[in-house]
């Protein structure tokens, strides 16, 4: 009788130490950490509006099949930002310079108040002039060759509104 007891009081010791050992990781299967797989998707990053605090945000975007262009990033910008009233009649790059024309029965030459029209052109100009190698010189016009006139702003037809 007693060496039962013996025996089942040194199997509860043994499994009690066995229990605190796995407890504490020593005793327990070691786990080998799983491989992550890197993302070999491109991307760029382009700035957008974020419309609850009113600020330019960077954003970042796929990358598609194109060439970097002033037109395509100009296009992603449009696309990102979601407004329909937001037509660009004209993107050319000349030189250094990028002249980027939107029509002027759209935002943001109409119906757009003074902040949000900024949002707007600073999206466009800082884009263009991270992405768009050679560009050092944004330039925004209204259908096609005029400058850009809106009730906020007024530029001339060669008038820089952002360089680096």
């Amino acid at each position: 009788m007693i060496r039962k007891r013996l025996l089942v009081f040194l199997s509860l010791i043994v499994l009690v130490m066995c229990a605190g050992c796995a407890i504490k990781g020593e005793g327990a299967p070691s786990q080998a950490p799983v491989p992550t797989q890197k993302s070999t998707m491109k991307t760029l990053t382009i700035y957008s509006v974020d419309s609850d605090n009113m600020t330019l945000i960077p954003v970042s975007v796929k990358k598609g099949t194109q060439k970097i262009s002033a037109r395509y990033i100009a296009s992603l910008v449009l696309e990102n930002l979601n407004k329909d009233d937001i037509e660009l009649t004209d993107v050319t790059k000349k030189g250094k310079k990028v002249y980027v024309s939107f029509s002027s029965h759209g935002e943001p030459v109409r119906n757009c108040n003074k902040t949000m029209e900024t949002l707007i052109l600073d999206c466009f100009s800082n884009s263009i002039l991270d992405n768009v190698k050679g560009c050092e010189k944004v330039i925004f016009r209204c259908d096609g060759d005029r400058g850009y006139q809106s009730s906020q702003y007024s530029f001339g037809a060669e008038e820089v509104y952002a360089s680096k």
